[in-house]
């Protein structure tokens, strides 16, 4: 009951909070004014300063109950002042550091700074708490520098990764997120993933966590591959053999890499001859991307883009000279490979419905003249809008059949082994109705004008049927993307009629009408 009197007479002649009540209420403010600028979604921030504020009132109404002038008393003021200007330190670190000066600057605070700045604040607090405790500073910071001499000596690399660190981020070279090379070997780019006082944690793309001591990283040559933009070059490197023209070999990879996931089209691309090797010539192929974690997925299919593109165009790859291929290479062979050939190019023909009229020996000669053609998985065959006039038939793998409409693709049809597009552009030359992309690997059988002019000059008549049946499976193919709910593709603003067609199937061929 005693101990209860005291404390209640010291309230309320207001010696309880004789030396702190102004200090409550600047911290109380302090609080107040942060949690009326936090977001909602970090109030959780207010509880070290609110907690210690309470602390500090509880230690304050307690030593009220306390002797006066006894060093219990004296403990319990130093120890509620310390409390309070922990809690006002905290509060005002938190409003003019993560609050204020965090929203206003272009970039984020770097931690090492932020902890630096902290620390200064609370050891402030401590020095005014001993201060006012009776303290000497001076004798105290004499034996400080005493003491820190001894422990830098001690704990010099330590100290040097901490400088190091500092000058990291004040230099900025790199930060938290970016990608880095800090050797010559290529299996330690990795991305950082936090710069502490210590060191800086990069994660290779093989998920393995590497610490490097800050003093080492400072200086090192850091290769950054994400500043100062996101984009960055890659290099392939492919070998031809001597024969091929190297303008054709460039222009052919530069087709094969168009439209490749991760290829950027700006920066363009491009490919320069490297050198002349023992085996062939050697190309560099450059191009960018803006995704360098998913690099070596994007070289995956830049490589496999660039070897179907030189399938396509019947340029072969080149080998070591050292290499021998033997191949049976008698007259039988060789007929029986082109017999083998020509009939599956012949089946394949005979699957078009407006082919079906053609006789065995015009057959026969299409056959001779199409041409086979590979292509990678999701690779677009055809654009639409784009001129053209070859027709393409599906000998293996599946294709999908795209419309644009308002800005967005819209899928209208699958097609599979069997199935034929671009017939309208082969027949007029117009531009191609759609956009056709490979589903998965697909071979496909090109008819190309000049071939399939053979064949009509040697019967005009065929034309007339061709218009035909052009006609009706235009009608069709407008009547299925109205389905779709896709626009319907305009063909130079008219609807071809049968003798419309027969009259542009004529003048495509340059026929006699």
């Amino acid at each position: 009951m005693g101990l209860l009197s005291r404390i209640t007479g010291a309230i309320g002649d207001g010696t309880a909070f004789s030396f702190s009540g102004l200090g409550i209420l600047v911290v109380a403010l302090l609080i107040t004014a942060l949690r009326l600028t936090l977001p909602q979604s970090e109030h959780e921030r207010l509880r070290v300063p609110v907690g210690l504020l309470v602390l500090h009132a509880v230690v304050v109404l307690l030593g009220a109950g306390a002797e006066a002038e006894t060093t219990t008393a004296s403990f319990v003021k130093t120890f509620a002042l310390l409390l309070l200007l922990l809690s006002g330190a905290r509060a005002a670190f938190l409003l003019v550091v993560d609050n204020f000066l965090t929203r206003r600057l272009a970039r984020p605070i770097p931690k090492i700074f932020r902890d630096i700045c902290e620390g200064l604040v609370y050891s402030a607090a401590v020095l005014i708490t001993l201060r006012s405790a009776g303290a000497q500073l001076d004798a105290l910071l004499t034996t400080s520098a005493l003491l820190t001499a001894v422990i830098g000596l001690s704990l010099q690399d330590t100290l040097g990764n901490l400088f190091a660190g500092l000058s990291i981020q004040a230099q900025n070279p790199f930060e938290v997120g970016d990608w880095i090379q800090y050797d010559n070997e290529e299996y330690d780019i990795g991305k950082v993933i936090e710069i502490n006082w210590r060191a800086t944690k990069v994660l290779t793309l093989d998920d393995v966590e590497i610490v490097i001591p800050n003093g080492p990283l400072a200086r090192a040559p850091i290769r950054n591959f994400t500043k100062p933009t996101a984009i960055s070059r890659r290099s392939l490197y492919v070998v031809v053999p001597f024969n091929e023209p190297p303008h054709r070999v460039q222009d052919v990879i530069l087709e094969g890499l168009q439209h490749t996931p991760g290829v950027l089209r700006r920066p363009a691309p491009s490919v320069v001859t490297s050198d002349f090797e023992e085996r062939g010539v050697r190309y560099w192929v450059r191009y960018y991307t803006d995704d360098f974690e998913r690099r070596e997925v994007t070289d995956s299919l830049a490589r496999d883009r660039i070897w179907y593109s030189l399938r396509r165009a019947n340029i072969p790859m080149a080998i070591p000279v050292a290499e021998l291929e033997l191949h049976q290479d008698d007259e039988t062979h060789r007929s029986a490979a082109k017999t083998e050939a020509r009939e599956r190019r012949r089946r394949a023909l005979q699957s078009v419905d407006f082919l079906a009229g053609l006789d065995t020996d015009q057959m026969e000669e299409l056959a001779s003249t199409c041409r086979e053609r590979p292509y990678a998985p999701r690779e677009t065959i055809i654009h639409q809008g784009d001129e053209g006039d070859e027709l393409f038939i599906v000998q293996r793998g599946n294709v999908e059949v795209l419309l644009d409409a308002d800005g967005e693709s819209v899928e209208v049809a699958r097609l599979g082994p069997g199935s034929f597009f671009g017939e309208m552009s082969l027949m007029t030359g117009e531009p191609r109705m759609a956009t056709v992309r490979t589903l998965r690997e697909t071979q496909v059988l090109v008819v190309s004008k000049e071939a399939f002019a053979k064949v009509l000059d040697g019967s005009p008549e065929l034309a007339e049927r061709i218009s035909e049946m052009l006609t009706s499976r235009k009608a069709q193919l407008d009547s299925a993307s109205s389905k779709q709910s896709a626009a319907r593709v305009s063909t130079n603003g008219r609807e071809a009629s049968k003798n419309e067609l027969l009259h542009r199937i004529k003048e495509f061929f340059s026929l006699n009408s």
